[in-house]
Parts: structure tokens; C-alpha cells; sequence
């Protein structure tokens, strides 16, 4: 499975790789960080401003699976470079703050940079450096790497932001400064990431996404990774909750969403590959963490709106997002472990991730619905109970997954992690 590379440039592409994986998807997904002043800038509420992430998701479902054909197919140098520098000029006309109708274009325009052309091969870039044994270790790196960049550009706008009295119109710098970092790092993709173009692969595109229906792990797999990845889309509105609810400023609450986000992500990978590497499997460490997921949310559903609580709360919603993180960390990993054929990669990620993202469609419609029909922490309540449910999903499906592993690779199979363990690790 992997790709021969000097220990030291084997690093370099992880890195690069890491970075390119982390900011492709902040102009994409600033909401995460800059709610509330990216949505007074477009003037939409949030029905309008959610349906540009469904427009998204739309695209995105209909190009995972032709991205895994891509990956397979085609120069991983020339398809992440692309990418990144198409992502990258499309903050810049962001910036100038389009119609509605220009911003779907926009967001459409980004599913097929930040999908079709991108995600799969990133993934099977970062599968390809490494042999089975390195799958936990690599993906959890890669994971963590991303919040390197994306935390020291978000601390760095943020601060950038605030010194311009967090003006509207002022924001079009932040947006500026995402887009040159992003088309940087696709400058450096373009010139350190390999070919990694195979000799010989099928031509027929059925044939191998046949062989891949086939395998039950791609199915159970793609059930998780829907369950996690919807909750961590989810946790997005953690920081208008932290404006609207608990009164914070855009940029106090944004700073929160940085640490929550991205500050402590390179810890997270850390944390989640030590301990797949420990156990020996991803699959009983991402189940001790969702229990502790569910733990934390919970803790929210319960605890009262008080001023007095402003800290402890954020220190939860950090927490959670740092949880999230270490399972987004690994839950590509098991496709690695099971011995997937490398010519075959790139269609199993493709299917796993229309399947999985599929959510992308629906999710900040249907949650900003909620909350616009539930002012207050009622419609956030709501979404804290809707996140529980995802979790206890992606639970159930490990608890199978564990089974299918443990029935055709005996040796992989380890017992599950509790919560506690993954907490005082």
C-alpha cells in the first residue's frame, strides 16, 4: 500500500497534506468560526444562510464517488493543486460580498474543489505513505496537522478583526487572508506532492465500485462516519450559542470556536493516534469517546443559562469539539487496517463519503429551521438532543463494525475502550 519516500519527505507531504486538508475547508465552512459576521455581511437569515451549505452538500454527495474514481485515476500533485488554488480564488470573490444566488453559485463552485477534485485523493495520498500498521498514526497525524495552519490563521484574523473594531465591512480582509493561505499551500502542493499515479488500473469504474459494495465494512463504516461527521457539522452552532444565549461578542465567541475548532486539534490527533496505536485498533477508541461525547452534550442540556457558568460552559463546547475531533481523526482508518486494496482506495473512500456526508444536503437547513422556529436555548436544546441521537448511532454501528472486523480479521479485533480510559488519556 505504500509509497516509497525518504522518512524526511514522507513528513514534509503528511504536513503538506494536513494543511492543504485544513484550509480548504474554512472559506467553506467559516460559519464555524465567523457566524455571525459572515451572515450580517450576506444579509441572510438563517434559513438563507443554511441553504448554502445544502447547495454544498448537494454537490458534494453527487461528486464523492467520481472523486474516488479521480484518485484512483489521475495526478494527485495536479488534482490537490487545483483544488486548493480554485478554493482559494473563490474567497476572494466572497469577499465582495455576492447575491444570494452568486453565493450558491459559489458554494457550488466549492463542491467540486473541495470534493470532486480533492477530498478522496487527499485521503488516499495520506493512506498511500503508509503500511497498515501506520493507518491510526497517519490519518490521526494528518487530522491534528490540520488545525496547526487553520489555528494560526483564525488566531490571526481574529486578532486582525477585532483591531479593526469587528466592522462588517472590514471583514473582506479575513476573507482575503484565507484565501492567499489557501492558494499558497496549493502552490506547495503543486510542487512537493507526488504523481502517485498507478501503472495499471481498470477502466471500468462499475467493475471496482462493484468490488467495494461488496465489502460490509464500506456500509457499517459509512453509517459512523454519517452519525460523527453530522454531529461535528452540528457543533457548528455551538458558537451562535454562545452569542445569542450566553451574550458573548462575535469575537469572544469566535475565539472559543477556535479552540474548539482548531487550537486543540493537533492534540486531539496526537491523543486519538497514541492510543489507536496502544490498543492496536481504531475502531474501541472511537467508541470510549463518543460515550464521553454523549456525556458532555448531555451536561449541556441540563446546566442553566447564567452568566456565571459563560466559562465552564465554553470549557464543555471545547471539550466536545476536541472528542470530535479525535474520532474524525480515525474514522477513515479502518478501511486502511481491513487490508483494502490500494488500487481500490480511492472508490471505498468515494462511496464511504457519499454516503456519509450525505447530511451536508439537509443538516444546516434543517437546523437552522429549528432555530428559527425555537427562539432561545429551546432551539439549541433541540439540536444538543439531535446530536445525542447521532451519537448513539455511530455507537451501534462500531459495536457491528467490531464484529465484522473481529470475524474476518481475528487479529485486529481488541476490546472496546471505555470512557474513562479515553478521559485520562
Amino acid at each position: 500500500m505504500a509509497t516509497t519516500h525518504t522518512d524526511k519527505r514522507k513528513w514534509i507531504i503528511l504536513a503538506i497534506l494536513a494543511m492543504a486538508g485544513g484550509i480548504i475547508y474554512e472559506l467553506p465552512y467559516m460559519r464555524y468560526t465567523y457566524y455571525k459576521p459572515l451572515q450580517e455581511g450576506l444579509g441572510f437569515d438563517h434559513t438563507h444562510f443554511g441553504s448554502l451549505m445544502s447547495i454544498y452538500g448537494v454537490i458534494a454527495m453527487i461528486f464523492y464517488l467520481p472523486g474516488g474514481w479521480l484518485a484512483d485515476r489521475f495526478s494527485h500533485r495536479k488534482l490537490l493543486g487545483f483544488s486548493l488554488i480554485g478554493t482559494g480564488l473563490g474567497g476572494y470573490y466572497l469577499s465582495s460580498w455576492p447575491s444570494y444566488t452568486g453565493c450558491l453559485f459559489l458554494f457550488g463552485f466549492w463542491g467540486i474543489t473541495s470534493i470532486l477534485t480533492f477530498w478522496s485523493t487527499m485521503l488516499k495520498a495520506i493512506s498511500m505513505l503508509g503500511d497498515e500498521t501506520e493507518q491510526g498514526r497517519l490519518f490521526s497525524f494528518a487530522e491534528g496537522g490540520r488545525g496547526v495552519v487553520t489555528s494560526c490563521v483564525a488566531f490571526g484574523t481574529l486578532a486582525m478583526f477585532k483591531a479593526m473594531g469587528e466592522i462588517t465591512a472590514n471583514f473582506k480582509y479575513v476573507l482575503w487572508t484565507y484565501a492567499t493561505v489557501c492558494v499558497a499551500v496549493g502552490i506547495a502542493a503543486w510542487i512537493m506532492v507526488p504523481d502517485n499515479k498507478p501503472e495499471r488500473t481498470s477502466v471500468n469504474v462499475f467493475k471496482d465500485l462493484l468490488l467495494v459494495i461488496k465489502m460490509p465494512i464500506i456500509w457499517i463504516l459509512s453509517l459512523v462516519i454519517f452519525a460523527v461527521y453530522t454531529t461535528y457539522t452540528s457543533s457548528s452552532y455551538m458558537t451562535p450559542y454562545m452569542t445569542e444565549v450566553f451574550g458573548l461578542s462575535a469575537v469572544v465567541a469566535g475565539i472559543v470556536a477556535t479552540l474548539r475548532s482548531n487550537f486543540f486539534r493537533p492534540a486531539s490527533g496526537a491523543v486519538a493516534g497514541s492510543i489507536s496505536k496502544k490498543v492496536g485498533s481504531s475502531i474501541p477508541v472511537m467508541m470510549g469517546t463518543i460515550l464521553v461525547v454523549i456525556a458532555c452534550l448531555v451536561v449541556l442540556l441540563v446546566v442553566p443559562v447564567s452568566v456565571s457558568l459563560v466559562v465552564p460552559v465554553a470549557a464543555i463546547t471545547i471539550l466536545i469539539g476536541f472528542l470530535i475531533y479525535m474520532l474524525r481523526g480515525l474514522y477513515f482508518a479502518p478501511v486502511g487496517e481491513v487490508g483494502t486494496p490500494v488500487n481500490l482506495i480511492g472508490a471505498a473512500v468515494g462511496l464511504i463519503s457519499t454516503i456519509a456526508f450525505a447530511s451536508d444536503i439537509f443538516n444546516f437547513a434543517f437546523i437552522g429551521s429549528i432555530l428559527d422556529h425555537n427562539k432561545g436555548p429551546l432551539g439549541y436544546h433541540y439540536v444538543f438532543i439531535y446530536m445525542i441521537c447521532l451519537q448513539v448511532v455511530a455507537f451501534a454501528g462500531l459495536v457491528v463494525l467490531a464484529r465484522v472486523v473481529k470475524k474476518h480479521h481475528p487479529a485486529k479485533a481488541k476490546p472496546p475502550v471505555t470512557g474513562s480510559e479515553v478521559a485520562a488519556s
